[in-house]
């Protein structure tokens, strides 16, 4: 009977369904708190004799590979970065993986954030927390109260730098509030674009309120946003980053933000990971942050156990997955 070892958040449910077609071992990085190195992770694989590895924060490299006879790997990723991907090739191993597992859950705190700068929502709490709210005297309060007015949604135009999963999902929630939707992406599908008005990227940036990109970090991608883009925006306009620091130019992007040359952004992702104390961009007054993470919901687990034990069955079976990283060694079985 084959044995899998999971470090990867898996729901019960899937849990449940795994075991009725080998034995498990269970060791979420969740609840362990403990990220395997790869000299580690052969260790372990060996101990257990393992040969199915489900993981989603372990690294996965030539110490593995070298060690172990794994048969099958699943990635809880929408990239399988952390596996040796070349080496897993070459040993013929299978790798799973889960593109789009989280795109709901960055497409919710994408337009959440959208929401919260459009109504003012930091700086209204901050002000009813700090008592200096006053409503019984009616000038303050009046002053107060117009500058609380903030704007619609459904009135804005929306601009998305990449047409993904996650930025299809930002798509179809903007359409539900009304909002005209512009997106640039020169790789996508038309198909996949029918709810937007496809656009290159000088104009979606002159002609969107709310702008949020969902690009991979790449070479040509890296720095995209500098500062003769920012300069293209409108004064009122905001920017949110919830894909990587690296896409955007961070000397530009503070400067731009500090004089209110863009009227403000949101942040999920920063060049140092957690943000130390001094990172800048945690102390401007039209900037609203969290600490990458937009992925981070409990509905991500439900999404990445099915996705890869609905693949690893299909392998089980001797059909062929759907989300293989490694097609090649599927291809060329004999």
């Amino acid at each position: 009977m084959l044995k899998a070892f999971v470090t990867a958040n898996f729901t019960s449910k899937g849990l449940d369904r795994l075991r009725q077609h080998m034995e498990v071992v269970y060791e979420p990085w969740g609840q362990t708190q403990k990220l395997y190195l790869a000299e580690d992770l052969a260790e372990r694989l060996l101990e257990l004799a393992a040969d199915v590895l489900i993981l989603e924060v372990d690294l996965c490299h030539e110490e593995v590979f070298e060690a172990c006879e794994l048969k099958l790997i699943g990635c809880c990723r929408g990239d399988p970065l952390n596996v040796d991907l070349e080496l897993a090739t070459q040993k013929g191993v299978p790798v799973l993986f889960t593109p789009g597992r989280n795109a709901a859950a960055v497409a919710d705190l994408t337009v959440t954030m959208m929401l919260a700068q459009l109504r003012q929502l930091i700086p209204i709490h901050n002000l009813l927390a700090s008592g200096k709210f006053n409503p019984e005297d009616p000038g303050e309060f009046m002053a107060l109260f117009q500058k609380m007015t903030g704007l619609e949604m459904g009135g804005q135009t929306v601009g998305i730098i990449g047409l993904g999963a996650i930025g299809r999902a930002v798509a179809v929630r903007a359409r539900a509030f009304g909002s005209r939707v512009l997106a640039c992406d020169p790789f996508v599908d038309p198909k996949n674009a029918a709810a937007v008005e496809l656009t290159d990227l000088d104009t979606l940036l002159r002609e969107s309120d709310l702008v949020t990109i969902h690009v991979p970090l790449l070479d040509q991608t890296q720095g995209m946003i500098g500062a003769r883009e920012l300069a293209l925006m409108k004064p009122t306009a905001f920017f949110f980053n919830l894909a990587r620091a690296g896409l955007v130019e961070q000397d530009a992007f503070y400067q731009a933000l500090k004089e209110k040359r863009i009227a403000g952004a949101g942040i999920d992702v920063f060049p140092t990971e957690p943000p130390p104390p001094d990172e800048r961009l945690l102390y401007l007054d039209n900037v609203i942050v969290t600490p990458h993470i937009a992925g981070a919901t409990r509905d991500v687990v439900r999404h990445q156990t099915d996705m890869v034990l609905n693949d690893l069955l299909a392998w089980l079976r001797g059909e062929r997955p759907i989300h293989l990283a490694n097609p090649e060694v599927w291809d060329r079985r004999p």
